[in-house]
């Protein structure tokens, strides 16, 4: 072989290294190659992971904390960034595929019915013509304002009844301490939109009601059997709630004022209209969709139950700051930034909140994080759901929110609520969750 041609077979060989450097295999999307949020949405691309956002510089596993958080800000809610700032830690946790997070029903619902929601002035959803109620699914798959955005949380329940129980509020001051416990029971059916528990869609008789919904205080004794029973209409422009507490030391039953959305829950940290979010009728509120974004948020499905059989936090939770934050995965999910603006005196300026797109649709609780302001348009509260368990109900996957947090950043105390979660397992009927179970309950 000539000089010549082993020269030319080195350089044919240095060719390939280059070309194998230049194109490693697996490749990993670095750069402009990161799909936008839209095509993701759209079905066009994967939903990138946290280490294709950041170049690798952050990968499944890691941890993220005060010192290091610049690493991931573009990705995490004003809120998250000023709570890992006063001591949360974020462990970047798994995504799943949608398939793995909706129900097939729900996804089937929203199928079929795509492209057939109209919706009036006040943001009530109807089914291809004014006054036909919506069926089930999810109205807007790609929401275009945010009033479509807040549509889909109302119209597009995955869930057709759910019992809550037991719920423990815990109460936490600056230190980490848990001072306090309040324990409730809480029961939700729809009269709507009922996509998995026969009768599927409106139950006769009930065409006005959106849900029904039973709160009642189980511990501590002094409180206990203090409860509302609640309903919701399918338009909340035309009628307003319908509440009433029971209060057993007097024997009494009382109207609820809508004034009380305001006031705090059992004394914590979240008011009534906080509740899952967003809790009072979205009439109360002007929503501005400001745009589709990659948001950390705790993940779809904890690696181990956060919660044991019987409601009490599993031992292998670990907390930071001493029972402050619970340390959990978290997981990039395309989310909707939204603004909501209270129409009326409040005692909030604003919230900010991150809903799910679809089709990372979970199971419960869209409005999953969101930043409160307070009239002055200071930071307040973050509110963050973390997802617990991931159960299977007759061939179903669910991912069930078993910690609820609301973080009042400017006390430095929060309230964390902690539940089980049983979902289309009750077969509640409307008769069911009524002023009589209400006095039943309180007695």
């Amino acid at each position: 072989m000539t000089a010549q041609r082993v020269r030319e077979g080195r350089g044919l060989m240095m060719a390939l290294i280059a070309l194998l450097l230049i194109f490693p295999y697996p490749r990993a999307l670095k750069g402009s190659e990161i799909p936008s949020v839209e095509d993701v949405i759209k079905g066009k691309a994967n939903l990138p992971t946290i280490e294709e956002l950041t170049n690798g510089k952050v990968k499944t596993g890691d941890l993220i904390d005060k010192n290091n958080v610049d690493l991931v800000k573009n990705y995490l809610s004003t809120g998250t960034i000023a709570a890992v700032n006063r001591g949360m830690v974020l462990r970047m946790g798994t995504q799943l595929p949608p398939e793995q997070i909706a129900p097939k029903y729900f996804r089937e619902a929203t199928e079929r019915n795509r492209g057939k929601a109209i919706m009036d002035e006040n943001g009530t959803v109807y089914y291809e013509k004014m006054g036909t109620l919506w069926p089930g699914g999810l109205p807007f798959p790609i929401p275009k304002t945010g009033l479509e955005v807040a549509a889909n949380v109302k119209f597009g329940t995955v869930w057709d009844d759910l019992r809550n129980y037991p719920v423990s509020i815990l109460f936490v001051d600056s230190k980490g301490r848990n001072y306090k416990r309040v324990d409730q029971d809480m029961q939700f059916t729809y009269c709507n939109t009922r996509t998995k528990v026969p009768p599927l869609g409106t139950i006769p008789g009930y065409e006005k009601i959106m849900f029904k919904r039973l709160i009642v205080i189980t511990f501590p004794l002094e409180l206990k059997g203090v409860g509302q029973y609640t309903v919701r209409y399918y338009d909340d422009t035309r009628d307003y709630d319908t509440g009433f507490a029971y209060l057993p030391a007097f024997k009494r039953t009382i109207r609820v004022s809508t004034t009380t959305w305001q006031d705090n829950i059992a004394g914590s940290d979240p008011t009534y209209q906080d509740g899952q979010g967003i809790s009072d009728p979205y009439s109360n509120w002007s929503f501005r969709l400001i745009k589709p974004r990659y948001i950390l948020m705790p993940e779809p499905k904890s690696p181990f139950p956060l919660l044991d059989e019987k409601g009490k936090i599993a031992k292998n939770v670990q907390f930071d700051v001493g029972r402050k934050f619970p340390r959990v995965g978290w997981a990039v999910w395309p989310m909707y930034e939204v603004e909501a603006i209270p129409k009326a005196k409040n005692i909030y300026g604003k919230k900010v909140a991150y809903v799910n797109a679809w089709p990372y649709w979970p199971s419960a609780l869209q409005f999953g994080l969101i930043d409160m302001y307070d009239r002055q348009m200071k930071l307040w509260k973050v509110y963050i759901s973390h997802r617990g368990n991931h159960y299977v109900y007759d061939g179903e996957p669910y991912t069930t929110p078993y910690m609820n947090m609301v973080y009042d950043l400017q006390a430095d105390h929060m309230s964390q609520f902690w539940m089980l979660e049983d979902l289309n397992k009750h077969g509640y009927k409307p008769e069911d969750i009524t002023m009589k179970t209400l006095l039943k309950f309180g007695r």
